[in-house]
């Protein structure tokens, strides 16, 4: 767009100024708009397998469960998608409402209050002490196409339960699941990590134990 000045007066030179700069804005910002799909957003809820029932009656203890470390390509709210060969990659116009890390430590502490273990289960950020830290290592959180057809959803977490201020862990477990979703479709494959995260986090709240008190 070229402007060729127009001998006026000072107050319409203004004007006409004005005119065009509002004139060459509205042109320019059409370059800004994207055709880039809007990005869906999911959250997952799910229900634990029932593998473990919970406690009759909670132990005085606390606990609180830290935000979990990630593996490789994992701490991100993208959707993971693993191909063959060991490529990562990502599913377009989908992600999480959350960081995988984020979601998972509320997911666990939902799981561990479930459990019924604990009078008190927190996140790290918890403004209470406690008595028990509960790390956590994300090392699968994805869905494998490295069969033919719909992807597998794999979710794996490590975890340790340790006494505030000892080195030594309590206990060390691992949870891990694996579910085919039904189709290769977004819809498919979010039910597919639901029902895998669901199967994780109830081992995960059945793989922490307190050894019995001492008399």
């Amino acid at each position: 767009m070229s402007f060729v000045p127009v001998r006026t007066s000072r107050g319409r030179r203004h004007a006409w100024t004005r005119a065009w700069l509002l004139l060459a804005l509205a042109d320019c910002s059409g370059g800004l708009k994207s055709n880039l799909p809007v990005a869906q957003v999911y959250v997952l809820r799910p229900a634990p397998a029932p593998t473990m029932a919970a406690a009759a009656s909670p132990a005085p203890g606390t606990v609180q469960v830290v935000l979990p470390q990630a593996g490789a390509g994992l701490a991100t709210d993208a959707i993971v998608v693993l191909h063959p060969g060991g490529r990562l990659d990502y599913y377009s116009a989908a992600r999480w409402a959350v960081a995988a890390p984020s979601m998972l430590q509320a997911l666990a502490v939902d799981a561990v209050r479930a459990s019924n273990r604990f009078a008190m289960v927190e996140s790290d950020v918890g403004p209470f002490p406690s008595d028990y830290v509960l790390s956590l290592e994300l090392r699968h959180f994805e869905a494998d196409y490295a069969a033919s057809g719909p992807p597998t959803v794999h979710v794996a977490i490590m975890g340790s339960l340790g006494k505030r201020g000892s080195r030594e862990p309590i206990v060390s477990f691992t949870a891990d699941s694996r579910v085919r979703a039904e189709a290769d479709r977004m819809q498919a494959v979010i039910a597919a990590f639901e029902q895998a995260t669901g199967d994780a986090l109830s081992q995960l709240a059945a793989g922490i134990t307190l050894p019995p008190a001492q008399p």
